[in-house]
């Protein structure tokens, strides 16, 4: 202010850090104000020295800081969780502000404010995009002190399961005692995998993403076996499935018929086969094969060897002897 006739001034009314100064006819009021205890402040100048009781009056209202500060656990605002799963609630407490605009925050999950608490809370549908940067801003109470908070909410995608080895090796057929065509799954997220349904003889293993069954069948018991593949670690319960049959294999009897005279050195083999169904197809093999039939042979004195196969494909090999007869 500018004045005339007066020798100086006081003051009153003024907030904490703000005060009055006349100087060569001039008042300055100046200052950082220090609290809001009182405000708006209606402050008075009145001139000392001159003529007449002379004042001036003004007021200075002073706005309350905005502030945002986390009173959730530590480190909520900056937490990783599976796609559909629930967050932990993040809150913050503010003062001087009226509401809160919310920014990123994934698909799934809002932001609210109310009596002077931010909540953030949801489940994430999605983990495109993570991880999210979310921002939240203060609204009124003024442009005064901290107006935002941030943090970031990361959302780790369900494990995968992709079979990898030729199409048709989940669900093929072998025989006993013959190894698998290897079954392999490429996966992601996991960090390993358990297994059930195998039969005897074969395994899984988990390694570097990469799951693979393999072995040999022992047993037929059981057969078809329906196994799962399920992931362990990552986010999801995910499983793979499939069927290995195991088919039976041929079981082969001989019998040797005896010669029908003694002075003859020849006989016959009669062959019947249990196990795996017919009809059944034999392979001869050694000195002097006649066959007569499929399962009997005519045969000389020697050591020969047949091999029966199933309608199932599956195959036994057997050893057979044919000595003479006593003279």
């Amino acid at each position: 202010y500018s004045t005339t006739g007066a020798t100086g001034a006081t003051f009153s009314g003024l907030p904490a850090g703000v005060t009055g100064n006349w100087a060569a006819n001039v008042v300055t009021i100046s200052g950082t104000p220090t609290t809001t205890v009182g405000s708006p402040f209606s402050y008075t100048v009145t001139l000392t020295g001159g003529c007449g009781s002379i004042t001036a009056t003004g007021t200075i209202t002073v706005n309350p800081d905005n502030s945002i500060t986390l009173t959730s656990a530590p480190g909520t605002d900056a937490q990783t969780v599976c796609v559909n799963t629930a967050i932990t609630n993040i809150t913050y407490a503010t003062t001087a502000a009226t509401g809160a605009t919310f920014s990123v925050l994934p698909a799934g999950v809002t932001g609210n404010w109310a009596a002077n608490v931010v909540t953030i809370s949801g489940t994430p549908t999605t983990a495109v995009g993570s991880p999210f940067s979310y921002t939240v801003t203060l609204t009124g109470g003024g442009t005064c002190g901290t107006l935002t908070a941030t943090g970031t909410i990361t959302v780790t995608p369900n494990n995968t399961i992709t079979l990898t080895s030729a199409a048709g090796t989940n669900a093929q057929t072998v025989c006993m005692n013959s190894p698998i065509a290897n079954i392999t799954y490429s996966t992601t997220g996991a960090t390993g995998a358990t297994f059930s349904g195998l039969p005897a003889g074969v395994t899984g293993s988990w390694v570097a993403n990469v799951v693979t069954i393999s072995g040999t069948p022992t047993t037929t018991v059981g057969s078809p076996f329906n196994y799962t593949v399920t992931l362990t670690g990552g986010c999801g319960v995910i499983t793979a499935n499939g069927t290995i049959t195991v088919n039976p294999l041929p079981v082969i009897n001989s019998t040797q018929v005896e010669p029908s005279t003694c002075a003859s050195a020849d006989g016959s083999i009669n062959i019947t086969v249990s196990g795996a169904a017919g009809p059944y197809t034999f392979a001869w093999t050694g000195p002097g094969v006649n066959p007569t039939s499929e399962d009997q042979i005519n045969l000389t004195v020697g050591n020969y060897s047949v091999t029966v196969t199933a309608a199932n494909g599956c195959t036994a090999t057997d050893a057979v002897k044919v000595t003479a007869d006593k003279t």
